[in-house]
């Protein structure tokens, strides 16, 4: 757990409360100060200025100074690194300076207007990461030492991770004395862990939601439903390797094929919704205008005739110059349950229009190497979105989650538009073309926005949700306690 390299949405939300950034969001999505306890912005745009408080220290005792804020940004930056969740944040940034301990003068080269979203990024001590040769794979890497509420005490691979609360925590120690992460094989081995009472708190499938509802064993967790900034979706691989998904009419036509609606009532048990966008309602970005496409079967036919993928009769699989429209959907194998049923609606769903959808499940990581490389031919996973208007990361040609290859100018144009353009109303018309196009285009398919279900033990209090999570806001975990 490096904090800040390689990291996936569970190792993130964990390293949010080993290492603190310079600022942080609160339950609303509106920052807060952390480390830093007051910045300003030039004029022009070009100069933030970062005044850290005075008796933060990491978790060796040492103290956090301006010189530890560069040292995180030169590790993000560094490609060796792999700091994906950071580093285009970073991009316009020309330098970090350090005048004195106690202060930080970021440089940028053109206006950012998300430019203080960027330092929320977890600090990391120089004095420690700078002895590793190799950051992913040194002994920091192993045993993180951060500034935050919780320190890291031990990692037993596929069983558990401990975190101890810090007792010279600037903001006062945790009430709570560990948050100790289980690994466990299925959602039922966690949901009957949690009814024995070795666990105090769970996110819970749709199925287990409603069981816990009706089992006198589960009537006295507490209970907390809430809708994260966290979407299923769907890249399709346009980098010329297949000759599907190039077509925007075949992406679109494929969504049209599913009826998304009935799998949120029947299967999520209502616990989902289909979307547009990887802007979800609760982004304050959100374009109301962006209406999930609607399940029309006849129009997904015709879409499919239209792009050249025609059904000979007596068939079951549409075909184009000979070659049937047959791929596989690639998705890592784990404990969401939830994935294998919407890839295995999804393939029943594309069978009766013709398309053959086959399944490959991967290790993470495993995964994780084919999505970057391209090596894939559709991919289907879980991703957490920040609530912020810049999404360039995702969409813009030359961004590195853009996993399909997806490319359009006017796409590109829009997302450089809106990272310089600080007017909010101007912004917001940006914004909102861009949500537009992009439900036009389909460059990828956001199936479901699912509910977050938590059960817990009442007497740990203080669990408040949020659309960030329960972890990566401030005070979050920060603010649990146990009752008497």
């Amino acid at each position: 757990m490096s904090l800040i390299g390689n990291t996936d949405a569970n190792s993130a939300q964990l390293a949010s409360v080993i290492s603190d950034g310079l600022i942080a969001y609160d339950a609303k999505g509106a920052y807060v100060p952390m480390v830093a306890r007051a910045w300003e912005m030039s004029s022009d745009g070009l100069t933030l200025t970062f005044h850290l408080r005075d008796g933060v220290v990491w978790h060796d005792g040492q103290p956090v100074t301006s010189r530890d804020v560069a040292f995180t940004w030169e590790k993000v930056r560094d490609p060796a690194t792999q700091a994906k969740s950071w580093i285009s944040q970073f991009s316009d940034v020309s330098s970090v300076e350090t005048p004195d301990e106690g202060t930080v003068v970021v440089r940028y080269v053109r206006p950012y207007a998300d430019a203080l979203d960027a330092w929320r990024v977890p600090l990391i001590p120089e004095h420690v990461a700078a002895r590793d040769a190799k950051f992913l794979d040194g002994s920091f890497a192993r045993h993180p030492v951060g500034c935050g509420p919780y320190r890291f005490a031990s990692r037993k691979t596929g069983q558990d991770i401990v975190l101890e609360a810090f007792d010279r925590y600037w903001q006062g120690r945790p009430s709570v004395d560990r948050l100790v992460v289980k690994i466990l094989g299925s959602d039922r081995t966690a949901f009957e862990a949690l009814l024995l009472g070795d666990l105090d708190l769970m996110s819970v499938t749709p199925d287990l939601w409603r069981e816990a509802k009706d089992s006198p064993r589960a009537a006295r967790l507490a209970r907390l439903l809430y809708f994260r900034l966290a979407l299923w979706k769907v890249d399709w691989n346009q980098d010329g390797t297949n000759p599907y998904f190039g077509d925007p009419r075949v992406r679109r036509a494929l969504i049209e094929a599913m009826d998304r609606g009935r799998f949120a009532e029947s299967v999520a048990l209502g616990l989902a919704r289909p979307l547009s966008t990887t802007y979800p309602p609760e982004s304050p970005w959100h374009d109301p205008r962006s209406a999930p496409i609607p399940y029309d079967p006849v129009d997904a036919a015709r879409l499919l005739d239209e792009a050249g993928w025609k059904l000979p009769p007596g068939k079951k699989v549409r075909v184009r110059d000979g070659v049937p429209l047959r791929f596989t959907m690639l998705l890592p194998a784990g404990g969401q349950e939830i994935a294998d049923r919407i890839a295995a609606w999804m393939q029943d769903s594309l069978a009766r229009a013709g398309v053959d959808m086959s399944i490959e499940k991967l290790e993470w990581r495993a995964f994780q190497e084919r999505r970057k490389s391209h090596a894939f031919q559709a991919a289907m996973a879980s991703i957490t979105v920040d609530p912020i208007a810049d999404q360039f990361d995702l969409y813009h040609s030359s961004a590195g989650f853009n996993y399909g290859g997806f490319q359009d100018a006017e796409v590109d144009r829009l997302l450089e538009e809106g990272r310089v353009t600080v007017d909010p109303a101007a912004r917001r018309a940006i914004y909102d073309r861009l949500q537009q196009r992009l439900a036009a285009l389909e460059p990828l398919s956001v199936l479901f926005q699912f509910a977050q279900p938590i059960l817990h033990d009442p007497r740990l209090q203080g669990v408040t949700p949020s659309p960030v999570g329960l972890f990566s806001f401030q005070p979050g975990p920060r603010a649990w306690r146990w009752a008497n």
